[in-house]
């Protein structure tokens, strides 16, 4: 008699990816915080002592202090991916809070043809978790999605939630924007990797340590030219 037994590691090796990754910014910050702190302090005493002058040297420290104050700037976003704080659960209407937040996407595309549908299959679906947190998390997959869109006419987000048969509730953002080449679907939820050049690529990333916290996962279906779907699972 043999008797086989099978589990899915996907979590546990997603998990612990994370938290190398984690590991990793956390020490990166750290060193070049400890670094460029110092210039900072230094540019800004140096600027005092020279006085209101207008020669190259004062132009000079002005420019040490204004890169580095924006490098200081630069590295706190990066650190906000290691201090996503414990979250706060309580009960969550689905579908009040996804309207919620349609109503708040809407309004910067007031302009674009761009329509956004919600569908959530019981008006009493309820999760677990901290609002604010999951908010932030489809806010970030609505702005995706909307940059996917872009100009393209009859633009279309679809935002579905229901129980399926685990038991789980599932929140589904899709688009009908430019789909997600192969390589680069790869790579969506690593830190610090974007595609976009005003994107910090670390809003995935978040999104997916926030659902870590929720014992949830947050994955990329498919993308293909008529859809692209991500899609939430609350445990």
């Amino acid at each position: 008699m043999r008797i086989v037994a099978i589990n899915d590691i996907d979590r546990q090796l997603d998990e612990k990816e994370l938290e190398s990754w984690i590991r990793l910014t956390r020490v990166l910050t750290h060193e070049i915080m400890n670094a460029i702190t110092p210039v900072t302090s230094l540019s800004e005493t140096l600027l005092q002592l020279h006085g209101d002058r207008d020669d190259d040297i004062r132009r000079g420290l002005e420019v040490i202090q204004t890169t580095s104050q924006g490098l200081i700037s630069f590295v706190e976003s990066y650190r906000r991916f290691t201090r996503i704080p414990c979250p706060e659960f309580q009960l969550v209407y689905v579908k009040k809070m996804l309207e919620r937040l349609v109503l708040l996407a809407s309004e910067p595309i007031r302009n674009r043809e761009v329509r956004i549908d919600v569908e959530v299959d019981q008006d009493d679906l309820i999760i677990q978790a901290d609002e604010n947190q999951i908010s932030q998390v489809i806010l970030n997959l609505l702005k995706n999605a909307l940059a996917a869109i872009g100009e393209r006419p009859g633009g279309r987000i679809r935002i579905k939630a229901y129980c399926d048969r685990n038991e789980q509730v599932n929140i589904e953002v899709s688009n009908n924007g430019e789909p997600i080449p192969p390589e680069v679907a790869e790579q969506i939820f690593v830190p610090f990797f974007t595609t976009r050049p005003d994107g910090s690529g670390i809003g995935l990333s978040i999104s997916r340590q926030i659902m870590r916290l929720h014992h949830g996962s947050i994955k990329l279906l498919y993308s293909n030219e008529q859809e692209t779907v991500f899609a939430l699972v609350f445990r």
